[in-house]
């Protein structure tokens, strides 16, 4: 079964002109990207997966295996960003070498922006609706007490609330760029292609065209989940934490950097319910419980394009190679280049 994990779009330029597209898909052996190139031949780099959990065995543990997917998710996805923009700056992708030896060095500016999306992520749906939450206590507060003191329920319900009208505020907003709709419509794209493999249809853009956009374990659905059950772990954990300090800014202060740590469990529990209701999507109970994920892919999907279909399936039929040869394989990154999704799928049907 293909896990959903975070879509994959790049929009390098090169001259002004260029532009990369791009999707990734990952199964339980496989880690495949395809990227559309400006001259449309499709070029997919695919390698076989190993998990942490490989070397790590504890994080298959249910709660810990949700937030390693997430790690995973995160850095698969800067991944397949930059190799998306260094096909951009191929000139003549048909003289790369079909096989390449992985890189032993280790990638500081693919870690630093990783670290740096991390950072401004904390701060954005962390940080900012926290101190939304003490500064409406402050305003509405009497005779020098808050109207939401920290320590009470209230604070991290609020707190929670803000975080939620933030991330869908903040979704909505970039939905109308127009950069990010094309980003939209290969999510889209990726969704009708695991559709398609789920239904066992032949896959090919026809079949894969009528599908829907939306899927119930789609990566925005999940954060959708993990924003939910952080406002429920907040709400009724952090008010019984004892005080480090009697200092007021130092108090919140604590408290803020104290979720951080909490979010790893947070995100398995999150995890752990979107993995359960996947396993019976038309139970009227589970369908009442996705559906405000689903309803939040109207603003994360957008109907793909022929071509997006393509790129995606392309990633998917990768994905699906290695599965069925996962015997006698390696762990080289595999790059190859087809002229179009005609050839490719010839290719990996021999």
């Amino acid at each position: 079964m293909l896990s959903q994990i975070l879509f994959m779009v790049t929009k390098p330029l090169v001259g002004g002109q260029a532009v990369v597209e791009g999707v990734m898909m990952r199964s339980p052996n496989s880690f495949a990207v395809a990227v559309r190139r400006p001259d449309h031949s499709i070029v997919v780099r695919e390698r076989q997966w190993l998990s942490f959990s490989e070397k790590l065995p504890f994080l298959r543990w249910p709660l810990l295996r949700g937030a390693t997917l997430l790690i995973e998710s995160l850095y698969n996805g800067l991944s397949a960003l930059q190799f998306s923009a260094e096909q951009a700056l191929e000139k003549d992708p048909l003289t790369r070498p079909a096989i390449v030896e992985p890189s032993k060095k280790m990638d500081w500016a693919l870690m630093s922006t990783m670290a740096f999306s991390l950072t401004l992520g904390l701060a954005l749906f962390k940080g900012v609706p926290h101190v939304i939450a003490f500064l409406l206590g402050e305003l509405f507060g009497q005779n020098g007490e808050s109207a939401l003191p920290v320590t009470s329920v209230w604070f991290h319900l609020v707190d929670g609330c803000i975080k939620m009208s933030l991330f869908v505020a903040y979704i909505a907003a970039i939905s109308r760029l127009k950069d990010v709709k094309r980003i939209f419509m290969y999510h889209g794209a990726e969704h009708k292609a695991v559709h398609a493999f789920e239904k066992d249809l032949n896959l090919t853009v026809a079949n894969t065209r009528i599908q829907p956009t939306a899927h119930p374990r789609c990566g925005t659905s999940l954060i959708l989940l993990v924003i939910a059950v952080s406002i429920v772990v907040f709400a009724f954990t952090l008010p019984f934490v004892p005080p480090v300090t009697d200092n007021k800014l130092g108090t919140n202060l604590f408290l803020m950097i104290l979720k951080i740590p909490l979010m790893l469990p947070i995100a398995g529990i999150a995890y752990e319910f979107q993995r359960a209701a996947a396993r019976d999507p038309k139970n009227f109970w589970v369908k009442l419980f996705i559906t405000p994920g689903m309803l939040m892919q109207r603003l994360t999907t957008r109907e793909p394009t022929d071509d997006q279909m393509e790129i995606a399936l392309a990633a998917l039929k990768k994905t699906l190679w290695r599965e069925q040869n996962i015997q006698g394989s390696d762990c080289l990154d595999q790059i190859e280049v087809y002229r179009n999704f005609e050839e490719l799928s010839a290719a990996l049907a021999s």
